[in-house]
């Protein structure tokens, strides 16, 4: 990824995620003084400047805004394909840019949807200021534009809505894999951050299985959602409660000493156990194992995750139906 300024708004993505956008578009150079968008011009493409300089000029040739590397332009057709271009994108120095169109969102979406997300949230949200102020500055009220501003309005909260569900387990309510595997890394650099306590459980539910075999699917998917219930309900909204797969799930509980997270653990482990549930007549039992470990100052991500899975592993060779610790 090429270095870019502090404040590009690259800097959102991950360096795979910019390889991957650039992968999927192609590359356009421009000269000085060339005309890389026109005003009033149809389009679908948006604009990543890697080297060079643009200005943007409206119709009297007046630059309203200058892109250096690390930027992008073009955001507007992007979004809401065939919008006319408010204004003519001018290289003033010799430039390489990277284009972004629908077909490359398309080869995007299924790899790299966080990417797409990212993009089109802070596109529109970008878009939204960029927008007014612009209409502000030169003093008009284009119906166009503003219509526009409402869509992106709408797309930025539906996108919010995506992102949302695309973080979510759709049987428990819980978050789910790429919730966790996303967030564990900011929980824990806010915790070196703070100061603060951050403890890790890993569960799982012992012998579930037969719950399936037994009384059925259903069954289990009502034991799973109960289970979700008991998380979500036992949690403040500072911690993060998530099914990782099966009947596997994983809570990082923030703010918090180690004695403290212990005495959460064993809360929830109790709440499992005496949940009702179809099988109780036919002495079924609803136990859960966990494993749970405090966040240690310097350590990597894998080691954290490693000591919990460790602690759960040794709570099930010791019987089950306990909070395992290291």
């Amino acid at each position: 990824m090429p270095a870019f300024p502090p404040d590009s708004p690259l800097h959102a993505f991950s360096e795979v995620e910019v390889n991957a956008i650039f992968e999927a578009g192609r590359e356009r150079t421009a000269a000085v003084d060339e005309v890389i968008v026109a005003e009033g011009e149809p389009g679908d493409s948006m604009f990543f400047l890697l080297e060079g300089r643009c200005e943007a000029r409206i119709g009297t040739g007046k630059a309203v805004r200058t892109y250096e590397p690390g930027s992008y332009f073009g955001e507007l057709s992007f979004i809401n394909a065939g919008h006319r271009r408010s204004a003519s994108i001018v290289a003033t120095a010799p430039t390489r840019m990277q284009v972004i169109d629908q077909s490359s969102i398309n080869a995007l979406l299924d790899s790299h949807p966080r990417a797409i997300f990212t993009l089109l949230r802070r596109a529109c949200a970008f878009l939204v200021d960029a927008e007014r102020n612009l209409i502000s500055d030169l003093r008009r009220r284009n119906t166009e534009l503003q219509d526009t501003i409402k869509k992106l309005e709408f797309t930025r909260q539906r996108l919010n809505q995506e992102e949302e569900t695309a973080r979510t387990d759709q049987l428990t309510g819980l978050f789910n894999r790429r919730a966790f595997d996303s967030e564990l890394p900011v929980f824990m650099a806010r915790s070196k951050a703070i100061g603060s306590g951050l403890a890790l459980l890993a569960m799982d539910l012992d012998h579930f299985k037969p719950v399936n075999d037994t009384l059925g699917h259903a069954v289990g998917d009502f034991v799973l959602r109960g289970v979700g219930k008991i998380l979500a309900q036992g949690v403040r909204k500072t911690d993060l409660p998530c099914r990782i797969g099966g009947d596997e799930f994983v809570v990082l509980l923030a703010d918090l000493n180690e004695s403290a997270a212990k005495m959460r653990a064993e809360v929830l482990r109790a709440a499992v156990n005496a949940m009702p549930h179809p099988g109780n007549d036919q002495g079924i039992r609803i136990t859960t194992t966990m494993g749970g470990t405090m966040y240690r100052e310097g350590e990597t991500l894998e080691q954290f995750m490693q000591r919990a899975d460790e602690a759960l592993y040794a709570a099930k060779r010791a019987g089950r139906n306990r909070v395992g610790w290291e």
